[in-house]
């Protein structure tokens, strides 16, 4: 924001700055009393006005996927293994099912956390050590076997089925080509 305003600086007047965000209502109590669309206070000064908008606040994860699958835009692997949201592999604010999940998938990352915790003498999230985390995802890969890499597109098919998924992977291979060619 503080570039914009400086390459704009000569309109003489505050700059006008449209900040897109994709929070949604339905992802946290505190998302959910976000406005749609809202004056950025605390962004906003005398060289900048700063109006912050949520294209996708009201969206239904299902929304969003059928969205996904009709821009025919890529999206990240993790969510075809299972993941519900991503941030940070181990994020202290994602859920346990998510961050097991994730244990499962990097063991070794796991593992520096698990010692790390140790070191310093403090749980990974309040209530949930990652020695736990990763004594949950080693029961899981006992009982249900390792983790077996899933087709590409299983997220996105079970909003729009395997037939609009396979027409969707083709768009996408066939962009990726285009550029490559």
């Amino acid at each position: 924001m503080t570039r914009l305003v400086a390459e704009l600086s000569s309109l003489g007047r505050p700059v006008r700055i449209l900040n897109c965000l994709g929070p949604r209502a339905a992802e946290s109590p505190p998302r959910a009393k976000l406005a749609t669309v809202e004056i950025d206070r605390p962004a906003s000064n005398g060289k900048r006005h700063v109006t912050s908008w949520r294209p996708i606040h009201t969206w239904t994860d299902a929304e969003v996927w059928k969205e996904i699958g009709r821009s025919g835009l890529p999206y990240h692997q993790a969510y075809d293994w299972g993941m519900g949201r991503l941030s940070c592999s181990f994020c202290v604010l994602g859920c346990a099912a998510d961050t097991v999940l994730a244990a499962r998938l990097r063991p070794r990352k796991a593992a520096e956390y698990v010692a790390t915790e140790a070191q310093v003498g403090a749980d990974f999230k309040h209530g949930l050590s990652m020695k736990a985390i990763v004594e949950r995802a080693k029961a899981l890969d006992a009982e249900q076997g390792k983790l077996q890499r899933p087709a590409r597109g299983t997220a996105l098919a079970r909003y729009i089925g395997r037939k609009a998924t396979r027409e969707y992977l083709e768009r996408l291979d066939r962009a990726r080509f285009a550029l490559a060619a």
